[in-house]
């Protein structure tokens, strides 16, 4: 959808933000119930996790999903593969990753961070594949090119 490091900047500051929002208080709400204060945790804990995540996808992330992509796709294949493909390398990557971080941010180093982040992979990707390809995708790239039609955000 971005067609410059401009674009591709600020679309990725607006998917990050909207999917650490969600699975930040996803996994409060899954840790400790749904209450004012698991809002109040999620609220707080938000900033240090999407900061997290931005530098996740920006640095290493978003690079190999977009590397193991082109490997994988065809210019010609499906748009509905390609949306499926992508968002699968792009969830896996932070999936793992925030799924070591979250805990991390919660609760220290323990002695069971390994066992957490085990535990914590395959329940975080049913919720962040699902909410990538069905919600944030769509969401994102409508509010994206009604902020920046295309050509209007410019390198320079």
């Amino acid at each position: 959808m971005p067609i410059n490091k401009k674009e591709h900047l600020v679309y990725t500051f607006l998917m990050v933000l909207f999917m650490a929002a969600v699975m930040t208080s996803y996994n409060v709400i899954l840790h400790n119930g749904f209450s004012v204060e698991s809002i109040k945790i999620a609220w707080l804990m938000f900033p240090f996790t999407f900061v997290t995540a931005f530098l996740c996808e920006w640095f290493l992330v978003g690079k190999l999903a977009m590397k193991l992509s082109h490997k994988l796709l065809k210019q010609d294949d499906l748009i509905i593969k390609k949306v499926l493909i992508t968002a699968l390398f792009f969830v896996t990557g932070m999936v793992v990753l925030m799924s070591f971080f979250g805990p991390l941010l919660a609760n220290g180093f323990s002695t069971d961070i390994l066992e957490i982040w085990g535990k914590s992979i395959p329940v975080n990707f049913a919720m962040a594949y699902p909410l990538q390809v069905i919600i944030a995708g769509p969401v994102v790239g409508y509010v994206f090119r009604k902020l920046f039609p295309v050509g209007t955000l410019m390198v320079g």
